[in-house]
């Protein structure tokens, strides 16, 4: 019986060291990191290439409708509501998958990407801040309703994120929004009617140039 009993042991401890193979846990390891970064990436690159072709719509409308105008009035109503409905449109699916990504999920990382979030919405009101201060001193609608609205967001905003990928080393962010920030300072030279289109090539290219890094950094895992 004791020999019985020492051998039972034996076959434990051998199924338990099997059990905590440390290469076959390191393969296991990898491979749940790699399904936690597909899963849970909140900015698939289909998506972020969508919402670049729509902006560079937007912003082509934008441009179309204030073109040749002489004085600049400013964008027609019907082009800035069109505008409207497309980031609200962009908006409701990034946040629709922002809440399928991370369902069930909590830590450090999700509060911090809140944290970020609420100062990239802050930072949106920049632009509009801005331009109220410069329609009340008398400024032209060039400025006004011209070259602020389609300069100021991107390098406002822009400098935001620049700020917040550095703080993680996101580099395909940080050069994404790098090439939105000089788009914005081309903006800003261009006149009111080329700041729209100039803010949204740079926009488009930013976008463009983040979904195929975020694609090829995922293609790599």
């Amino acid at each position: 019986m004791q020999g019985t009993h020492d051998i039972d042991q034996t076959t434990t401890a051998d199924d338990a060291g099997e059990g905590l193979d440390p290469r076959e846990a390191a393969r296991l390891l990898e491979q749940t990191k790699r399904e936690a970064r597909r899963q849970f990436n909140l900015s698939p690159p289909w998506i972020s290439a969508v919402m670049g072709a729509v902006i560079l719509v937007a912003y082509g409308a934008l441009w179309l409708s204030t073109r040749g105008q002489h004085p600049y009035e400013g964008p027609s109503l019907g082009v800035v509501g069109l505008v409207y409905t497309a980031v609200a449109v962009s908006i409701a699916v990034s946040v629709k998958v922002y809440r399928r990504a991370t369902a069930g999920v909590s830590g450090p990382s999700v509060r911090r990407q809140g944290i970020e979030g609420v100062a990239i919405l802050v930072s949106f009101l920049g632009s509009p801040v801005i331009q109220g201060a410069m329609k009340h001193y008398g400024a032209s609608d060039a400025i006004v309703y011209g070259v602020i609205p389609a300069a100021a967001p991107l390098i406002i905003v822009g400098t935001t994120v620049l700020g917040i990928a550095a703080s993680k080393a996101d580099w395909a962010q940080f050069g994404a929004t790098l090439v939105v920030v000089t788009g914005g300072i081309v903006a800003a030279f261009v006149g009111p009617s080329g700041a729209w289109l100039a803010a949204g090539i740079g926009l488009f290219i930013g976008v463009l140039g983040y979904a195929a890094a975020t694609g090829k950094r995922l293609g790599r895992s």
